[in-house]
């Protein structure tokens, strides 16, 4: 992998870790244990999945609700 493409990946993990110390209280239970374990613990999602007995498909689906709530919330404050 470049240069370049490292950097993105690592301001993006960013960008998720700030929003989520942010606004994490707003998040469910599940929502901020599958979220610290993806991204604070960098388990990969089979790892999270694993740790937390639920299936792969699982975990990708809340990462992405999780996402899409916490850019919400973000969009929302900015006003």
């Amino acid at each position: 992998m470049n240069n370049n493409k490292e950097l993105a990946l690592l301001e993006k993990k960013e960008y998720w870790l700030n929003l989520f110390k942010k606004y994490s209280f707003l998040l469910t239970q599940n929502q901020k244990q599958v979220f610290h374990l993806y991204f604070v613990e960098d388990l990969s999602l089979n790892e999270v999945a694993i740790e937390l007995a639920v299936t792969r498909s699982a975990v990708f689906d809340t990462l992405k609700k999780t996402k899409i709530k916490l850019e919400e919330i973000y969009k929302k404050h900015q006003n």
